[in-house]
């Protein structure tokens, strides 16, 4: 009997699966990246070293501008008023441009505003200083800022460019200019006198009316006789011109000391001075 004819070719039977590697649990493991060869260099850097953090440390940017690089800085100010007072304080993480110019406003407002109470006249020099030897130094050290998300803070003129400066400082400048000019004269005044033993045994040059005068001590007179303005000096000084005597060893011809000259002094009281 024949079979009628099949519509289909006879199918082949599917290959066994193969089973599934198995997978494992968690994150993607990362890929290995390629090493760039021995001995070559690697390729500029992105971004240059942040000057304004620590070694290892995440970058800082700017409160201000969004700049980099930037710093922690402290800038202090101070206002006088009378009787209370009141110290200010910012602190920011700034670029050098922003930082500069809070640094100098408050500066500049501490010149102003920070004279006017009886503490505040020794405070306001302190916090002048901080700020110039603290911020400012810490702000100087950073490069010029980059890659700035909003317009940076305007630094303006330096301090001592600024009226308040000219206004405080200029006259501070004049006196202590004066007082070391003074103390300059007083010392050369103090050279120029001479080293002749021309002064008395109390160690000082000048008139004795006060200490009175004793037999024995030799003088100098600074004025025309019979006018007297005697200078007690060394005896063997070539400036000695007289010599002081008793009332019993003095004759006609010797000067009469004044009332002022005759207070008793460490010897026996002069009556009159001889030339020598």
């Amino acid at each position: 009997m024949t079979q009628p004819p099949q519509p289909y070719p006879p199918q082949q039977p599917y290959p066994p699966q193969q089973p599934y590697p198995p997978q494992a649990f968690g994150p993607p493991q990362p890929q290995p990246q390629p090493q760039p060869p021995q001995g070559q260099p690697y390729g500029q850097q992105p971004f240059p070293p942040h000057a304004g953090a620590p070694h290892g440390a995440p970058p800082l940017w700017c409160e201000a501008c969004g700049a980099q690089p930037a710093t922690r800085v402290t800038v202090r100010g101070h206002q006088g008023m009378l009787i209370v007072m009141r110290t200010l304080t910012r602190r920011a993480i700034l670029c050098r441009t922003c930082g500069l110019a809070v640094y100098r406003q408050m500066t500049s407002a501490t010149l102003v505003a920070g004279w006017w109470g009886p503490f505040s006249l020794f405070i306001t020099p302190f916090i002048v200083l901080t700020n110039v030897l603290a911020p400012r130094v810490a702000l100087k050290r950073l490069p010029e800022p980059y890659g700035a998300q909003r317009p940076p803070l305007d630094p303006g003129r330096r301090v001592l460019h600024r009226w308040p400066a000219m206004v405080i400082l200029a006259p501070m400048a004049l006196v202590v200019a004066g007082l070391a000019t003074l103390i300059l004269i007083g010392m050369f005044t103090d050279n120029d006198k001479p080293d002749d033993g021309s002064y008395g045994a109390g160690g000082g040059a000048g008139t004795v009316a006060a200490h009175g005068l004793s037999e024995g001590d030799c003088v100098r007179n600074e004025a025309q006789w019979p006018d007297q303005d005697l200078l007690k000096v060394d005896c063997a000084s070539p400036r000695a011109e007289y010599r002081v005597a008793a009332e019993p060893s003095c004759g006609p011809s010797d000067y009469l000391l004044r009332a002022e000259y005759l207070s008793p002094g460490a010897g026996k009281p002069g009556y009159c001075v001889q030339p020598l």
